[in-house]
């Protein structure tokens, strides 16, 4: 049974179908029935009725048909909300059907308000096809949205405005508009069967599903040019635009961004970067990194290299080991595998993404996660294979230069980045060696040196890798690098020495023995090799940089036993290595190749053999020159060696002296100096029974080398054989030998020379050292003595200079064991004669053989009172002359030795051998001091000390500085320390740099060898020296008191001593003089007293002694002081006292800030005060600001004192000081500028910087520092500046003019005015990218409501006040800043500023006028409604209160400014803006008229705008009507007359205007035309016949009105300006032309008939005249009476005709105007009616002969083709019978035939031959 309520429901769709049915016909009807019955009928499509739901979808059907016309609007928005809302599938269904049909036929407006609704709960679709079909639509409704700026407030609402609040709807939409951006145009076309095809060759990262839901489930839907289809690249566009807006967060359009960015639109792209670089999405969040890595594993490309460019951007990123891993692998495949994909310039651009991203990781690989470093082999593994795929070693060319030199970039990045991951990852050992050989291989062999260096960098990063741990590891290491160390270098294989050498050096342990011979191979090829392989070989060697290499492991010699025996056993490896016959040397190691190793194994092992011997473990830069000054000059060094080799292994020693006897026998030419060293060095130390004995079977070897012309060899040499021959059997033999050569060359000649001096060397060598051993007694070798002594005192007569050095070696030798001492008065005379004669001339031999001759025991008698030993002092002391330093040395060392003797140190530094015997008690016990003479030189030396005379004062503190050295160990010299300290302490204030040294050093040596006692008194002595005031000086005549120069009298002399002094105050008459010369010295002196301190060792002595912590302070200033001596030696003395620095400080940082605080001021000295400024800088540098706080104003304060001090270099340590303050407050405030100390320390500068005292000083230097502090301040000081915003724009926009350059004004006070516009511009520019103004604008970004409560009303001050261009500009800028940054706060505070502009923008320079005007425009922006109309209602009354043309050009600016700038405020102000605009555009000034002209085109441009703002145009052109001005009263009339002709543009040929708008225009118009002839008002006469054509409802009616009319036009027309009268007189045509109600014929010929007729006297025709004529003439041929010629032709055409005749002068200056308005003229006639009367045929005539008169002057074709035309009007009208009947006109028709078939004949224009033709035609026709 049917119910109630389906019988109802049945009924309703029933009427429903009725009524559409009913009105399908009318689609308005159709349209508003459906607006009211279309959703109730699709909702009875989901009734719980079957028979309802079939009624309703039959009614659907008919619905479908009648709506196919697209007239036909759907209610589509109703269609929508019936959808979101019903359950029912059939309804959503159907309303979708139908709203898809109705979008598209909807008004744009309306379309955008469907917008929200479609997209809200868009989301929520669960079926496919439904969801496809709504995406659909938002597609097609995206074109429609109209986007706000970006940031505005609109952008900010346009999420809730567009249906977006909820964030599902957003990220659905997001992400399909991000599908969107990779769905291809050939894949949204794909048929539905190959779709799979493609998107398998060709990915695109969309899934087939993703495909067909952008294209609707059709490829049709993006079929360009099909019906209702949509524009994929036109959606692109509009979708990325919207995705920028603000109705996405960024977290939902970053990976839509990718997709975008990854196209190849630059439209998209452009805007898809942008998104990219301003998003906040934070890429350190894991969710964010992992969408990022599956995006990337279906993305093309494009976006991959996108994506691996943003990952390179995460440290996160690097923790996803398997995500890593496999991006990076799919990458590689996919540009280099078996089925590479990507190929060109693509995967170049992948390839370099990706070696990006992997240095990325290797540099984070610390920050990560520890997973990170186990994915390092897996992705170096990866890029070894993409290597090896280029091609290994040689890589595969492919493409052109510009591709191969990019492939190779990228090859050598792939080989750095292999290192760079290497480093920081865990390797397998054999992977490892593997990836190192591989490396090592790829270094010698790529052939591409650029890529090479990147190879080398890979394996200095592996270093780090190879630390063996095992002995398997370190030999497989060692194997390696041997075999790279030992591979030639050849064709197409470079060497790998060097980096062989540093891993060595890097990753082996120095005690590592294979490692060190790969470091002497490194230095063996000597200077043929590479400069880095030599230095890296060198650094090998050296322990210092071995515990530089390996800081962390306790340094391990080599064991130099294992040195020896791998080096130079003759049985290593000999059986697998035999050595060649023709090898020089014995040792296999050392083949020819290598021979020039084999000294610097010698070398080596004797260093390391030494170290061993010393149990050194700490070694300094310098230790080969501090182990060679140890052994030459320390006893307990040299004692603690010989120990060690009497325990040592004795074969081993002998190993390497055999080497080294071998080495100086195989190859001589090669190493044979260090050989011979080795053995001297060696053997000055070894065990006489053991090594000495076994080894002196060899000293036969050694003659050959005393032959060398090497003298050091020669030396050594004869040292060794001095050691050796004692125990060798065959001596005598060797000895007999050597004196048998001397006694043959008692003159040697030069050839000679060399054997000569290693003879003698070798007797006074063997000698000696003989007695030494006890195996001599000085007696029983009385006669080889005196053999020696006379061949010696030969060669000292006559010898060259070698020989004499030779044989005073030799003979000092034997002195010193005590052989042969002169016992002959006359010998011993002429002995020391002759020595000191070669002392006097500076030879330290002679000098230190002297020495030597007072030690033998004879010395100290003698026959005669003066015993020898007191002559040969004698002649030391008189050596004080001399001025070389060494020289005083030597005579210091021979006078210790004299004094001393064997109990000298200087004399037992000199033993190479092991006293025994007869040799120790006979010579060493034996030979001792001698107290008194040690007594009576202590006590001349302490006495000389005290003399004024310079050259006695040097040479006597070195001389009692080495008796200290060579004999402090003696009772007589440690009673005598104390007098010897206050000697030195008096020496330390000579002006001689050398002497103070030698005080400073010998206080040094005092301290170091007295008791407890004497260390404290010196330490007393030096602390009340270094903290005393004033130095005494003890002066004579002589004693020189300044440097020559230092103060100059003139005449080239100067003032130096104490005499000179006073000769100056005894010619000048002023004894004070004196006193103030010697003040002067004084406090040079105490100034030379402290440099000494630190500079020499003094600080040494202080280090140790406990002192008074008052000192600190003082020392702490004197660091800083402007003598670089004194602060040298002060650093010295600080550092050496100060273990802690850091503690020390803190401990007395009070008592040195008020030290240095008390200094600054109350020093009298400059350089106090400089050095308390440089001081305070250095202490609170690094400091914490609490530490220092409570000092912080005084330290300023203290530095503004002496900013301005009279000394310059005070000025520049307190300016240097402020730029230290300010930096740390910048560092304060980059660290934390919101915490209260950064407060504090802004408080309290700021105000400072800001006043006269900083960025207003008037010294540039220091201006410029303030500003730059400023700066910094402000570009750190965040919120904490807040208070000090206002002080700081205001001062710096007063700055902009200040700092400018003088010679910038300079320049532009004399340039022309066009060029200081231009000039104006760069300064303008330079002002506001200045980085002054950048302070301003960072300054500008913290304001709030309190700041700007304080800023406006300076700022207004400001811009009141300012004078300087720059300044103006500035103060514009900051405006605009504010109007654009902070339009919230600006709102109460925009009418005070644009207040203000009303009188700036006036401004006289045009840069800042305009600056001003853009500023004005910002302002506006925020502005209320009445201030708007407030400032542009001035602009209005400023432009016609103008007194000039300059005034109206700055309202111009400020207009067109508004226009550009704020076009929605323009666009709420145009009914004021744009008439006054289109007014403008009429101005009589050009710039005033384009400016104007640039308003009216960007927001209007049309007639239909002018007819919109009649009124307001008519009103300000009747406003500058009724000024006095002429300007403005031309202007309005232009702006009358353009409006005029718009107007009638506007309404077409025959329109009329309207009654209210000519009741408006007239009164205008007509005072207007009562103006006085002007330029321009041509134009303004031209429109009057316009006015008076359209405006018939006017004149029509009022007879006064149009008599008035009348009378205008010819008093225009009889107006006496020549060159205004053309255009009156064809105004008067038109006139005339547009009255048909007047026949105005024969009054207005009359006004031109002047001009007709041809003038009487003869002359050029003007221009002008032919133009007046020309427009006479118009008026003749055009101001007929329209009706008359309708109704009576004939009348008007003989008129015309009778007017015509009587101006042929006229016709042939205007024959163009003259055929044209003929052709015209017959064309109106022949509309008339026709004529019967007889005579008109006269008339006919007559018009015929006027047309082809004087047809020869038609000279231009133009002018025959128009006369052609008229001829043709012509015809038309006389056969039509204007001119009467025309069959009675016989006798014309001949003569018109006649004479027109002879025109054709002679005409030369093919085309006027045409038109002449049709004319014959007509006629005969």
């Amino acid at each position: 049974m049917t119910s109630s309520t389906e019988v109802a429901e049945l009924k309703l769709v029933s009427s429903i179908r009725y009524k559409f049915a009913s009105v399908s016909g009318d689609e308005k009807k159709l349209s508003d029935a459906l607006d009211s019955q279309l959703i109730p009928l699709l909702d009875k499509a989901g009734s719980q009725h079957k028979s309802v739901r079939d009624a309703a979808f039959q009614a659907f059907i008919s619905v479908n048909n009648f709506v196919k016309p697209v007239g036909v609007v759907l209610p589509v928005a109703a269609l929508i909300s019936q959808y979101k809302k019903t359950s029912s599938p059939m309804v959503k269904q159907l309303d979708l059907s139908l709203i898809k049909q109705g979008v598209l036929r909807l008004d744009q407006p309306k379309r955008r308000e469907l917008l929200p609704t479609v997209l809200q709960g868009i989301s929520r679709e669960t079926s496919p096809a439904s969801a496809t079909g709504f995406f659909n639509i938002f597609l097609r409704l995206l074109h429609d949205i109209k986007l706000p700026g970006r940031g505005s407030n609109e952008d900010l609402a346009l999420r809730e405005s567009t249906g977006l609040s909820d964030p599902a709807d957003a990220s659905y939409i997001a992400r399909w508009l991000g599908k969107l951006f990779l769905l291809r145009q050939d894949l949204a076309l794909a048929p539905d069967d190959k779709l799979d095809a493609m998107l398998h060759v060709s990915p695109s990262g969309l899934s087939r599903e993703d495909v067909s839901f952008l294209r609707n489930n059709s490829p049709q839907a993006w079929k360009p040019g099909g019906p209702n289809s949509l524009s994929l690249p036109e959606c692109k566009i509009k979708a990325i635009g919207f995705l920028a807006s603000g109705a996405f967060t960024d977290s939902e359009r970053y990976i839509p961004a990718i997709c975008a960015a990854g196209l190849a639109d630059s439209r998209i792209t452009s805007v898809a970067d942008d998104i990219l670089k301003r998003s906040n999405v934070d890429l350190e969040s894991e969710s964010v990194v992992q969408s990022l890595y599956e995006a990337h594993k279906k993305f093309p490309t494009a976006h991959r290299i996108q994506i691996i460019r943003l990952l390179s951007k995460s440290t996160v990123a690097c923790s996803f080991k398997n995500e890593v891993v496999e991006a990076v692998k799919q990458d590689f495949d996919i540009v280099s595998g078996e089925n590479a994909s990507t190929v060109g310039l693509e995967a170049l651009r992948l390839n370099k993404a990706l070696l990006g991203f992997l240095a990325w990781i290797a540099r984070n690989s610390s920050t990560s996660t520890e997973s990170a470093h186990g994915m390092g082999p897996a992705l170096v593994f990866i890029l070894k294979d993409y290597i090896l795929r280029q091609g290994w070693p040689k890589p595969i060319t492919r493409g052109n230069q510009s591709q191969i030199q990019d492939e190779q970039r990228l090859r050598a990045n792939a080989y750095e980045t292999i290192g760079i991951l290497a480093r920081g990852s865990h390797f397998e050992h054999k992977p490892k060696d593997s990836l190192l050989k591989w490396l090592f291989d790829s270094l010698v062999s790529d052939p591409t040196p650029d890529i090479v260096v990147y190879i080398e960098s890979a394996l200095s990063s592996m270093m780090g890798l190879f630390k063996p741990t095992s002995s398997a590891e370190n030999r497989d290491l060692e194997i390696l690098l041997l075999e790279y160390m030992t591979l030639p270098e050849g064709p197409g294989r470079r060497t790998a020495r060097h980096v062989a050498a540093r891993f060595a050096n890097n990753c082996l342990p120095y005690s590592n023995i294979q490692a060190r011979w790969i470091d002497i191979l490194a230095l063996g090829a000597g200077s043929s090799e590479r400069r880095d392989v030599l230095e890296e070989g060198q650094r090998g060697l050296d322990p210092w940089w071995a515990n530089k290499l390996h800081p962390d492991e306790a340094l391990v010699l080599p064991d130099w036993t294992k040195l020896a025996e791998m080096f130079f056993n003759v049985n290593y490896e000999e059986d697998e290595n035999r050595m060649a016959v023709d090898q020089a040397s014995k040792y296999t190691l050392f083949p020819n190749d290598r021979l020039r190793a084999f000294p610097i194994a010698i070398r080596f092992v004797k260093q390391i053999l030494f170290l061993n011997a010393l149990n050194e473990n700490k070694f300094e830069v310098d230790w080969e020159s501090q182990l060679e000054r140890n052994i030459q000059n320390s006893l307990t060094t040299r004692e603690n060696i010989r120990k060690y080799f009497a325990i040592a292994n004795k074969d081993s020693l002998l190993v390497i002296l055999n080497a080294a006897f071998d080495g100086l026998r195989d190859h001589p030419d090669i190493g044979a100096e260090e050989c011979v060293s080795c053995l001297a060095e060696i053997l000055s130390f070894a065990p006489p029974a053991a090594v000495i004995s076994p080894l002196s079977a060899r000293t036969q070897e050694l003659l050959s080398l005393i032959k060398s012309n090497n003298q050091k060899v020669r030396q050594l040499a004869s040292k060794v054989f001095g050691i050796l021959a004692p125990w060798n059997s065959q001596s005598a033999v060797l000895i007999s030998q050597l004196r048998r050569f001397i006694e043959s060359c008692k003159e040697p000649s030069a050839s000679q020379s060399a054997e000569y001096q290693g003879s003698l060397a070798c007797l006074g060598a063997y000698f000696s050292r003989a007695a030494y051993y006890g195996k001599v007694r000085p007696q029983d070798v009385s006669d080889h003595a005196q053999f020696l002594y006379e061949n010696v005192t030969s060669a000292l007569q006559k010898g060259s200079a070698d020989i004499k050095n030779a044989a005073l070696d030799s003979i000092s030798q034997l002195w010193t064991a005590n052989i042969h001492f002169p016992q002959k008065e006359d010998d011993l005379t002429r002995t020391i004669d002759s020595l000191a004669k070669l002392a006097a001339s500076g030879n330290e031999r002679a000098i230190g053989t002297m020495g030597r001759l007072a030690i033998p025991s004879l010395a100290d008698t003698s026959s005669s009172e003066t015993e020898p030993i007191v002559k040969i002092l004698d002649k030391l002391f008189g050596l004080s002359e001399i001025k070389r330093t060494e020289v005083h040395f030597a005579t210091g060392e021979a006078i210790a030795c004299a004094v001393a003797r064997w109990d000298s140190e200087a004399v037992q530094l000199g033993l190479d051998v092991e006293p025994s015997g007869s040799g120790k008690s006979d010579i060493i016990e034996a030979l001792g001091k001698r107290p008194p003479r040690i007594d009576a030189t202590i006590n001349k030396l302490i006495e000389d000390c005290k003399t004024t005379k310079p050259s006695l004062l040097k040479a006597s503190g070195i001389w009692l500085f080495c008796i200290i050295q060579y004999c402090s160990n003696l009772p007589e010299i440690q009673s005598r320390l104390r007098e010897c300290q206050v000697a030195f302490m008096r020496l330390l204030t000579a002006r001689d740099e050398l002497v103070q040294e030698t005080a400073s050093r010998g206080l040094a040596l005092v301290y170091e060898k007295g008791d407890q006692s004497l260390k404290g008194d010196l330490v007393k002595d030096l602390v009340a020296s270094f903290t005393g005031s004033k130095a005494q000086l003890k002066v004579d005549e002589e004693t020189e008191l300044f440097d020559a120069g230092a103060l100059p009298t003139g005449e080239g002399k100067s003032i130096t001593s104490y005499k000179d002094i006073i000769s100056l105050a005894n010619e000048v008459g002023d004894q004070s003089l004196i006193y103030k010369f010697m003040a002067l010295a004084t406090n040079a002196a105490t100034w030379t007293a402290r440099s000494a301190f630190g500079r020499f060792g003094l600080s040494n002595i202080l280090s140790d002694a406990e002192l008074d912590p008052n000192i600190y302070p003082k020392l702490y200033r004197y660091r800083f002081d402007p003598n670089s001596n004194v602060r040298r030696s002060m650093d010295d003395i600080w550092k050496a006292v100060v273990k802690d620095q850091t503690v020390v400080i803190d401990t007395h940082f009070d008592a040195i800030m008020n030290d240095l605080l008390k200094s600054i001021l109350d020093g009298r000295e400059w350089r106090v005060r400089e050095a308390s400024c440089a001081a305070i800088a250095e202490l609170i540098y690094g400091q914490p600001f609490a530490k220092y706080e409570k000092y912080y104003t005084d330290i300023w304060k203290v530095t503004l004192r002496v900013l301005d001090d009279q000394k310059g270099s005070v000025r520049a340590a307190a300016l240097k000081l402020c730029m230290g303050l300010s930096k740390t407050l910048v560092t304060q405030l980059q660290e934390n500028n919101s915490s209260a100390s950064a407060k504090a320390m802004i408080a309290q500068v700021l105000p400072f910087l800001l006043s006269d005292k900083g960025i207003e000083n008037s010294v540039k230097d220091v201006k410029i520092m303030t500003i730059s502090i400023v700066l910094d301040v402000v570009k750190n000081g965040g919120d904490a500046l807040k208070p000090f915003i206002p002080t700081i724009i205001t001062h710096f926009l007063g700055l902009l003019s200040t700092v400018e350059p003088e010679v910038v004004n300079y320049y532009y006070q004399r340039v022309s005015e066009e060029d200081r516009e231009g000039l104006d511009k760069l300064r303008s520019n330079a002002a506001t990218r200045s980085p002054m103004f950048e302070c301003i604008v960072n300054c500008l970004r913290f304001i709030d409501e309190d700041v700007m409560k304080e800023l406006a009303p300076q700022l207004v001050s400001t811009i009141k006040s300012a004078i300087g261009m720059q300044t103006k500009v500035g103060c514009a800028e900051v405006l605009s800043t504010l109007a654009l940054r902070h339009s919230i706060l600006l709102p109460p505070y925009t009418a005070t500023f644009l207040k203000a502009m009303e009188t700036q923008i006036l401004d006289r320079n045009h840069e800042t006028n305009k600056a001003y005007a853009r500023s004005s425009a910002y302002l506006l922006r925020s502005a209320t409604p009445e201030t708007r109309d407030r400032f542009t209602s001035r602009l209005l009354d400023l432009y016609f209160g103008a007194e000039d043309d300059t005034r109206r050009q700055k309202v111009a600016d400020a207009v067109l400014a508004i226009a550009k700038i704020s076009p929605d405020a323009f666009t709420d102000l145009e009914a004021r803006l744009l008439p006054f605009a289109y007014f403008g555009k009429h101005d009589t000034d050009d710039y005033v008229s384009e400016e104007f002209e640039a308003v009216w085109s960007q927001h209007a441009g049309g007639s239909h705008s002018v007819k919109r703002f009649i009124d307001e145009i008519t009103q300000l052109a009747a406003k500058g009507l009724n000024t006095s001005k002429w300007a403005l009263q031309h202007g309005a009339a232009l702006t009358i007359a353009s409006m005029i002709t718009a107007l009638s543009s506007a309404v077409g040929k025959d329109g009329q205007f309207s009654e209210a708008d000519l009741q408006e225009i007239w009164p205008v118009l007509d005072k207007a035309l009562a103006l006085k002839t002007f330029k321009g008002k041509e134009k303004l006469v031209t429109a009057y016949p316009l006015f008076v054509l359209h405006g018939k409802k006017l004149w029509s009616k009022d007879s006064a009105l149009a008599a008035q009319l009348k009378k205008i036009a010819i008093r225009e027309a009889k107006r006496n300006n020549d060159e205004y009268r053309p255009y009156a007189f064809e105004a008067l045509a038109e006139f005339a032309s547009a009255r048909e109600d007047l026949d105005m014929y024969a009054e207005a010929v009359s006004l031109v008939t002047e001009y007709l007729k041809p003038d009487n006297e003869a002359h050029k025709v003007t221009e002008l005249e032919r133009k007046t004529a020309d427009a006479a003439l118009k008026v003749a041929m055009t101001a007929y009476n329209r009706q008359k010629m309708r109704t009576n032709p004939v009348a008007v055409l003989n008129d015309v005709a009778t007017t015509a005749e009587g101006a042929k002068q006229a016709i042939s200056l205007a024959k163009d105007t003259w055929f044209i308005s003929a052709a015209e003229l017959m064309n109106q006639a022949a509309a008339s009616e026709g004529s019967s009367d007889p005579a008109a045929g006269v008339i006919a005539t007559r018009w015929f002969r006027l047309l082809v008169a004087d047809e020869n002057d038609a000279v231009l074709e133009n002018q025959r083709s128009s006369r052609a035309k008229a001829l043709d009007a012509f015809m038309k009208a006389w056969k039509k019978g204007v001119f009467g009947p025309v069959n009675e006109q016989g006798l014309l028709r001949q003569e018109m035939e006649q004479k027109l078939k002879s025109m054709v004949e002679t005409e030369r224009s093919i085309d006027v031959q045409k038109l002449l033709s049709q004319v014959v035609q007509q006629l005969v026709a």
